[in-house]
């Protein structure tokens, strides 16, 4: 548990002392004591996160794997990379750093977006990192070409946004049920914006079909629930709502804002529906790609709802208490905890 508390330090000091909003001060600081540690904490992680013997058993189970097979899968980014790694004779933990480092890359460069990366980063971590990047391999490589996409999307890049959400849904298909909901949030070009969701459309009728079938019949039972799934709708419900009442003083372009407009009211949204739908399990797979909004909102808070530097350093303490609380009682009480709980490398 020390490792976890020992990065969780080390990033909420940064957001203590970087509380001048020049993102581009320090930057080699933030990639060496944050995005660095985290990608090596994820990769070389050793029987760590509930899923590890699931995942094992899917590598074991592909070596002899041909290419036509691997052009049938749903998730052939993945699959693709699985074959790379048994043609080569790499071992699994491989597997763990490549797809933990697109997620920490995408994270650390959506991060350096915000006014306070290290408070953004913190925000991120005691569910994102640890619970999702520990665990959720192919997740976890699709929340980081999300990541991507949406910085691309804030430059209004809807090209290259659409190509790295189409590589985070060859990941984990589940991720193409983005692409619709920013691309109807851009206003600039509608002509452009038809035209990708078109593209969009024939892509994941040919690729995901299977894949999509899959997640139906799996979710559409009772049998798959997710535990803790209502806390963490409320804690996207409390950036929603942040957002809504503040929308103004985010200061943000027209598409940027309907964006994280559109990501609050699919919050309430995804409320509502876990009281009709059979799986929670569902609603906490979307529920995953909207967690971007509470790093865009917590970590303009102190700026938002403050004038003054001591008070903006007041709410920066708090959310980093926040965030803690939110650590601790995962680390504690969680109910996958155990999974988590010692922290093993590959050394060890």
């Amino acid at each position: 548990m020390f490792i976890y508390w020992a990065l969780f330090a080390v990033v909420a000091i940064g957001a203590l002392l970087n509380q001048d909003e020049d993102i581009h001060r320090h930057r080699w600081l933030f990639m060496l004591l944050a995005s660095i540690p985290t990608a090596l904490m994820i990769g070389l992680r050793w029987k760590v996160g509930p899923d590890w013997d699931a995942y094992l058993d899917i590598f074991n189970a592909t070596r002899l794997w041909s290419i036509e097979q691997i052009a049938g899968r749903g998730d052939w980014g993945f699959a693709v990379l699985l074959w790379v790694l048994h043609r080569l004779h790499w071992p699994f933990w491989i597997l763990n750093l490549i797809c933990g480092t697109i997620f920490v890359a995408g994270l650390t460069i959506f991060c350096r977006r915000q006014p306070n990366p290290w408070l953004a980063y913190l925000v991120a971590l005691p569910y994102l990192v640890i619970v999702v990047g520990l665990s959720g391999v192919r997740q976890s490589a699709a929340l980081g070409f999300l990541f991507l996409a949406l910085t691309a999307f804030e430059r209004g890049q809807l090209v290259r946004f659409t190509l790295l959400l189409i590589a985070g849904a060859s990941f984990h298909g589940s991720a193409m049920v983005m692409l619709p909901i920013c691309l109807l949030s851009y206003t600039r070009n509608n002509l452009q914006r038809a035209v990708l969701l078109a593209i969009a459309a024939l892509f994941a009728m040919y690729f995901l079909r299977d894949t999509f079938a899959v997640y139906a019949h799996r979710y559409g039972t009772t049998k798959i629930q997710s535990s803790g799934v209502l806390y963490r709708v409320a804690m996207n419900a409390i950036a929603a709502v942040i957002f809504l009442a503040f929308r103004k003083r985010f200061e943000m372009s027209d598409h940027e804002s309907r964006l994280w407009r559109n990501f609050s009211l699919l919050t309430f949204g995804l409320a509502l529906l876990l009281l009709v739908v059979p799986s929670t399990t569902a609603v906490d797979r979307l529920l995953l790609y909207l967690f971007p909004l509470q790093l865009v909102v917590l970590s303009r808070v102190p700026r938002i709802l403050s004038g003054e530097q001591q008070g903006a350093g007041q709410l920066t303490w708090a959310i980093s208490l926040y965030a803690a609380a939110i650590q601790a009682v995962f680390l504690l009480f969680g109910v996958a905890a155990a999974g988590y709980v010692p922290y093993r490398t590959i050394f060890s």
